[in-house]
């Protein structure tokens, strides 16, 4: 089928888009249409009108639907307006009689009428104020749908569509039309320049050239770096030009001219990172000099090493633990400093620090709010520190809507703070209010941020900044070994591992060819207690030894002979891939399916049984098997790592992956594979920034 269809109610939709919904046709006939978020970047609204082609299918319980394959927001067309009017939120208070009475004086004209935008034409009929209403819904449904209809005729993915109204509002088309290149913020180099070549921008145009340097910058920053070197850059605009070194130098300089990128240090900055980089050195240098205090005098309490140590005393006694004296700075640094950085290795504490931080802050009359990138780490920060933890982005959400006052000098804690790129760390530190603090804890030894940029690792190496660096490992934690191996790995020191020798505590390793490690694993797995009591940590998804060949192994060993619904089978673990609030389920829950008959259930962790739609699946994964950066901020009894040659295989992933188990690991595979890469300098080291830069300027050392 394909055709006009008003959408009539909302069964299910995405975060990002896709839906299941009802929808009737300019003829009558009722469907229910399911499509994918791919298709429908944006979950569609009661009222709207999209035109749709699909395939109708029979399905078992819900009869027949129709599996929507292209779908384009439109304007309504004859009498459909009486549909849109009155079922879409766009019109609140034109309800089905002022539709019809609406259609009835005005017919087709109506369509000229709303598009002139006079509230005059209407307010006699219906009123003053739902004329007012009638234009305000017509110009909003419109703008979208013209630039919906735009991007799609012009082979642009949808889902920019939100993104460019937010920022060019209804000259949405208008602005793209004058410049296509405009599209290089939301697309790639070879899709803008097609589109600005058929629009018959020359080679040599302005607006083509300073373009080719931001897609130079997007390269960098694809590749996580915020600098370039100067010869670097001029190679990717030759590159991404095609052309002579004299037209990548024309476009050098009317991007500097443009101020498009910013000339520093021998090299180049976009003006993104430049900004961000530079705001976030700022605001470190105004928190350390106490240029970002509450306009009155602070209510906060300031804690004196006296109080501070009889404080830390009594945490002691409640908790029957003994802080040493690292700890006890590093506790004593948060409560006073308006700026703190606490980094150690694992096993050194820094959860126990946090958790010290917080009770004695409460006896101060002052907030903690405990924050991670993942649900899963925010869970373990609440399960340790016994206090509420919340995702970063959670958190935003909550101050946006004013849920989270900031006026009160709160500490914003974030654990796990190598992890930050830089938009996010800019995210957070843009809505801070004089007199918050922040408190950054985290391992620079641990995997970088999955974004661009390194601001933890630049703080870290600020002298400037204050900091406690934790190094001491405690007794309990060194029991187990793991921290002592770690430590050497994060030196680039090769520690000797022991062949595996069955369950126990350590570090082992077993030798075996990457075509064997999946099958090796199996066996080990097995061995430590099934898929229960130890969880496998790989570094790629992909290959011979990746985590999807690793699970489907586990799958089909294990779900053999067991009911089976949408690919997944009773009893095994699974792990949720995004943020899903409506859900309550954050990017890394994991949990077991319990139920695969007429519907999917699965208990999760924390959570409880949920049944699962399967428009939400996409979203799931099996998880005998997890990546690294699945796995950092979580812990698991008994960690399996394979180990073989990659790309991204380094010290700081062995690092991230061993410091997941609390009491034994077994490293299966390549050995020399696994030397190399301790031994040689980690990512994060190949990582081009200015922020480093920036700070020192900010803090006055340069």
């Amino acid at each position: 089928m394909s055709q006009a269809v008003v959408i009539e109610n909302i069964l299910w939709s995405g975060d990002c888009g896709g839906a299941i919904f009802n929808g009737t046709s300019a003829d009558g006939a009722k469907f229910r249409f399911i499509a994918s978020s791919a298709l429908m970047p944006r979950p569609p609204l009661q009222g709207e009108v999209w035109s749709i082609s699909g395939v109708r299918r029979k399905h078992p319980e819900h009869g027949e639907q129709v599996e929507v394959s292209h779908c384009i927001l439109q304007r309504p067309s004859g009498r459909l307006i009486t549909k849109v009017l009155a079922g879409s939120r766009a019109f609140p208070g034109i309800g089905a009689v002022t539709a019809r009475k609406l259609w009835d004086e005005f017919g087709e004209t109506l369509y000229t009428l709303l598009d002139q935008g006079l509230t005059s034409a209407f307010a006699g009929l219906i009123g003053e104020e739902l004329a007012t209403i009638l234009i305000s819904g017509w110009r909003e449904m419109s703008v979208e749908a013209d630039v919906y209809r735009w991007l799609d005729a012009h082979g642009v993915p949808l889902w920019i569509a939100k993104k460019l109204i937010a920022i060019y509002e209804n000259e949405v088309v208008e602005k793209l039309e004058e410049n296509p290149y405009r599209l290089l913020a939301f697309t790639n180099w070879t899709q803008a320049d097609r589109l600005g070549r058929a629009s018959g921008i020359t080679l040599d145009d302005d607006r083509r050239l300073v373009a080719a340097a931001d897609a130079a910058v997007y390269v960098r920053i694809r590749s996580h770096h915020t600098w370039t070197p100067c010869d670097i850059f001029h190679q990717l605009l030759s590159n991404i030009l095609g052309t002579v070194d004299t037209l990548a130098e024309q476009s050098f300089q009317l991007a500097l001219r443009d101020r498009a990128v910013i000339e520093l240090n021998g090299g180049v900055q976009g003006l993104g990172p430049y900004s961000m980089e530079v705001f976030l050195a700022e605001r470190f240098a105004e928190m350390m000099g106490g240029d970002f205090q509450s306009p009155q005098m602070t209510i906060r309490q300031m804690p004196d090493g006296a109080t501070t140590q009889r404080m830390v005393a009594r945490v002691e006694a409640e908790n029957q633990i003994v802080l040493n004296a690292e700890q006890k700075a590093a506790v004593h640094l948060a409560l006073t400093a308006p700026l703190a950085v606490i980094s150690g290795g694992a096993g050194t504490g820094k959860t126990t620090v946090l958790s010290a931080i917080c009770s004695i802050s409460e006896t101060l009359g002052a907030q903690v709010y405990q924050l991670a990138l993942s649900g899963r780490a925010a869970r373990r920060i609440q399960e340790a520190t016994g206090r509420p933890a919340q995702t970063i982005a959670s958190w935003l959400a909550s101050v946006d809507a004013e849920k989270i006052p900031l006026d009160t000098e709160p500490t914003i804690a974030i654990d796990e703070s190598s992890m930050l790129d830089l938009p996010t760390t800019y995210r957070i530190l843009r809505r801070l209010q004089p007199g918050c603090r922040l408190l950054l804890l985290g391992d620079p030894g641990q995997l970088p941020p999955i974004g661009f940029g390194l601001v933890f690792h630049a703080a870290v190496r600020e002298s400037a900044i204050p900091q406690v660096e934790l190094t001491e490992i405690m007794r309990q934690a060194a029991s187990t070994g793991i921290p002592q191996t770690s430590r050497e790995i994060r030196e680039g020191r090769v520690p000797r591992l022991d062949d595996y020798q069955g369950i126990g505590h350590g570090v082992t390793f077993i030798d075996c060819h990457e075509d064997a490690i999946a099958d090796t694993i199996l066996d080990v797995v097995n061995d430590l207690g099934g898929v229960d009591k130890s969880k496998v940590v790989g570094a790629t998804k992909n290959g011979p030894a990746g985590v999807k060949t690793i699970n489907y192994a586990f799958q089909q060993l294990l779900s053999l002979g067991k009911p089976r619904l949408h690919g997944f089978a009773v009893g095994e673990p699974v792990i949720w891939l995004r943020n899903d609030y409506d859900l309550n389920l954050l990017n890394g829950s994991l949990g077991t399916v319990v139920r695969a008959d007429q519907e999917l259930v699965v208990d999760w962790d924390d959570e409880g049984e949920k049944v699962m739609n399967p428009a939400l699946l996409g979203d799931m994964d099996l998880a005998y098997a997890i990546t690294t950066h699945k796995a950092q901020g979580s812990q698991f009894p008994r960690v399996v790592i394979p180990v073989y040659r990659s790309k991204i295989l380094d010290r700081t992933l062995l690092y991230t992956a061993v410091t997941r188990a609390q009491s034994q690991v077994v490293l299966v595979g390549d050995r020399e594979a696994y030397e190399t890469a301790i031994r040689n300098p980690p990512n994060p080291s190949r990582r081009q920034t200015a922020m480093g830069t920036h700070l020192a300027k900010a803090c006055g050392r340069t």
